[in-house]
């Protein structure tokens, strides 16, 4: 707008030098006292000649020299150089009705601000988020309660806290990051840790996932907020085969008989019965019980393991058989 300065006042200027020092009208026929508005600034005619007074805001308001006005996002300086031109300058930030000086910050209560000088320009740069009146920078983390919140920039620009992981037994975890527990573990969730599956020997196991020990099967179940090892199934082996038997079964598996069974929250591979394999047939001996087998006497004992045991004895001791066996 300066240009529009410098044409009228060489226009101003020319038509004042042919005037007498008796006319105290300026060029264009204005009178003295007359203001005129000229692009961005406004002037007066006095005596003849054409004195710039100020600037217009954008409302048309008219604003003297060396006094500011606000538009939505700036504080405009009205200025006169040393050239003797009008000028408009950046004097501060405006951010909802405020202004704020360059290098000034601030904070609205969820943003924190900054008014930064970018050439002949000003303009408003966020720099963070307010939580709880502490100022935080962009990408900056905080931990509070049970989560991590990190300070980002939504979809408009405002910063805001948005959860970025899990707080566990004293450690910061990211979303979808993954932790041990001592029976289970998780993944770092925007709902907080969700279990995954349990752990076994440092192993991770997933839901469903098993692992075999002492011929039972455990197999991995994972509940609303814990996992658990649940007994599913015994192990046989059956013809050298190895497979998993469920819970009423039963098959044999060398000299014995043998049976999967729930014993309170256990699962048991339990012995029935005993086998004996003869040349004249297998004969099934139930324990504490004695049967005589082509030449032999044979007994079915139970230890005090609880584990049995075949026994055999010359078929005439059927009817003396020591303690803790009996005749069939």
């Amino acid at each position: 707008m300066k240009f529009f300065s410098l044409v009228l006042l060489a226009l101003f200027a020319s038509n004042v030098s042919g005037n007498s020092s008796g006319n105290r009208q300026c060029p264009g026929g204005y009178s003295h006292g007359t203001q005129m508005d000229v692009g961005r600034y406004w002037y007066e005619c006095q005596d003849g000649q054409v004195v710039p007074k100020g600037c217009l805001a954008d409302n048309g308001q008219r604003v003297d020299i060396g006094s500011t006005y606000d538009t939505k996002d700036f504080r405009m300086l009205c200025k006169l150089g040393a050239d003797g031109y009008l000028t408009v300058t950046y004097k501060a930030c405006m951010l909802q009705g405020s202004s704020h000086d360059v290098g000034s910050q601030w904070d609205d209560g969820t943003a924190f601000y900054t008014c930064v000088q970018e050439g002949n320009n000003v303009r408003v740069v966020t720099i963070g988020c307010v939580d709880q009146g502490r100022p935080l920078k962009l990408d900056e983390r905080v931990a509070k309660g049970d989560f991590v919140y990190q300070c980002k920039k939504s979809s408009d620009g405002t910063p805001r806290l948005d959860k970025a992981g899990c707080v566990y037994d004293g450690r910061k975890y990211s979303i979808g990051e993954t932790f041990e527990g001592s029976k289970v573990w998780y993944t770092c969730t925007t709902n907080g840790p969700k279990v995954i599956g349990c752990m076994y020997e440092s192993h991770k196991l997933k839901d469903g996932d098993y692992f075999d020990r002492d011929y039972i099967t455990y197999t991995c179940k994972v509940l609303a907020d814990t996992a658990e090892f649940e007994p599913t199934s015994c192990k046989a082996n059956v013809d050298g085969v190895s497979m998993s038997k469920r819970i009423g079964c039963f098959w044999t598996e060398g000299e014995f008989e043998y049976t999967c069974k729930s014993e309170g929250s256990k699962l048991v591979r339990a012995q029935l019965r005993c086998i004996y394999r003869a040349s004249g047939g297998s004969f099934t001996i139930e324990p504490g019980c004695a049967t005589v087998a082509g030449s032999v006497a044979v007994g079915c004992r139970q230890s005090e393991s609880d584990s049995l045991k075949i026994e055999t004895f010359p078929a005439d001791q059927i009817d003396r058989l020591p303690g803790g066996l009996r005749k069939c």
